[in-house]
């Protein structure tokens, strides 16, 4: 199982954030915060960045790759917020500490690491959305309505999952580098895109050797069998290629957020 996602940036993403307080900061015409929730199973940190204004702006939620939100994933969260979207991101490891990201390549971090991603279950992902949801109105800037969602790596799982689930409130979803998308199991989200009625993009690289597009050949069919559907390969590109880091690959990144752009604009903005 090709669970390492060789895209982290090996930085940290800061001090652990304190109950009832955030930090914010405003950078290029973006503002950035982040914050504390409570849900069912305890503290969780929120990271948003979203533009200058009062809004409010469409949301898009933000599953972070396998190594958490490091500095590249937050970069790759302006990137799209940049296009007029109010972009949320919340800590998938919480219950095992605030904010971790992998911070080198030694076999203790990709081990533990591979114990988060293994100890972290969709239903504990769809848990902590809920919160995340249920926190959302308390921010006049994020609009209501239709939404969006944008995984990466583990996180495209969860993407692909919270359509399925919620497909009447997400209405528009992208995978980059998907991971464990197509299993045997009875409950592998490829298994319910064709009940989709939104916007779905998908990406692969060619050179991604850990969750191969010939592994995907199921998910990629059924995306691209739906009216509003869209699945691509590119060439060169190894896992990792759509957040800033070592793997990232110009041509199919600057291709695929071509792409998501044009998907959440279809169903969010039209």
């Amino acid at each position: 199982m090709g669970l390492v996602d060789s895209s982290f940036s090996g930085t940290s993403v800061g001090r652990p954030i304190a109950a009832s307080a955030y930090a914010a900061y405003k950078s290029g015409g973006m503002q950035t915060r982040t914050e504390e929730i409570t849900t069912p199973s305890g503290p969780m940190g929120v990271h948003v960045v979203r533009p200058d204004g009062d809004g409010p702006f469409p949301v898009i939620v933000f599953f972070h790759h396998g190594p958490g939100l490091d500095e590249g994933a937050k970069q790759t969260m302006a990137r799209i917020a940049e296009w007029g979207y109010y972009v949320v991101s919340h800590d998938r490891y919480h219950r095992a500490e605030p904010w971790y990201t992998m911070k080198s390549r030694s076999d203790d971090e990709i081990q533990k690491m591979f114990g988060l991603v293994l100890g972290t279950t969709e239903v504990q992902v769809a848990e902590d959305l809920t919160a995340l949801l249920a926190w959302l109105p308390s921010d006049p800037a994020a609009r209501g309505g239709a939404m969006g969602c944008i995984g990466y790596c583990i996180g495209a799982r969860s993407a692909l999952s919270t359509l399925r689930d919620r497909g009447e409130q997400f209405r528009a979803g992208v995978g980059l580098h998907p991971s464990f998308c197509t299993t045997d199991d009875s409950d592998s989200p490829h298994l319910a895109v064709p009940s989709y009625t939104g916007s779905l993009y998908i990406a692969f690289g060619s050179a991604d050797t850990m969750q191969p597009a010939s592994a995907n050949t199921a998910l990629i069919e059924a995306t691209n069998d739906l009216a509003k559907g869209e699945a691509e390969i590119h060439d060169g590109a190894d896992h990792g290629f759509g957040v800033y880091g070592p793997n990232y690959h110009e041509a199919a990144a600057t291709r695929s957020y071509e792409r998501a752009k044009v998907t959440f604009d279809r169903e969010l903005k039209g």
